[in-house]
């Protein structure tokens, strides 16, 4: 009997380790923002430190959250005089909706004219500028957020 006893354990322990698991799973029960329609949530900005404030790499008119590393393996930059094109893709553990909300608040006052996207399994927003289009692409993995940033010339920048 002891031997029954210890699976019929073995048992209990698992269902309470598996339900543990699926609930832990399920809390993520809202879906992300709708980038096109929904303004981004007005909130008070705290106070502003060196680590707060927004980073620039290639792109000196697009700015980028702090908590969002560059993965230059993975990105590509051409330039020629004044013209500069390519893409960054960067990564890093923080929510989707604040980095759409971040890029929906922070383009437009680089000058940046919202010109649409759409959202669910990736959240793409379309910024354009004279001469310029920009197209940032965002979505989430196991552990991680992904942003992908194309910039390319428009109309008769293109050869």
């Amino acid at each position: 009997m002891a031997v029954m006893e210890k699976i019929s354990w073995l048992y209990v322990f698992f269902a309470v380790t598996a339900l543990l698991v699926v609930s832990g799973c399920a809390g993520r029960s809202t879906p992300p923002p709708n980038p096109v329609f929904s303004p981004p949530q007005a909130t008070v900005a705290a106070p502003t430190t060196s680590a707060a404030q927004p980073v620039f790499y290639d792109f000196p008119d697009i700015p980028i959250p702090h908590e969002l590393s560059l993965r230059s393996d993975d990105s590509y930059i051409y330039q020629e005089g004044q013209l500069r094109a390519g893409f960054l893709t960067l990564r890093g553990r923080v929510d989707l909706s604040s980095v759409v909300n971040f890029f929906q608040l922070a383009l437009p006052r680089e000058g940046w004219t919202p010109k649409g996207g759409f959202r669910y399994l990736r959240s793409v927003l379309i910024f354009e500028k004279p001469g310029k289009t920009c197209v940032i692409n965002m979505y989430e993995k196991l552990f991680y957020t992904y942003v992908e940033i194309y910039v390319a010339p428009t109309g008769e920048r293109i050869r």
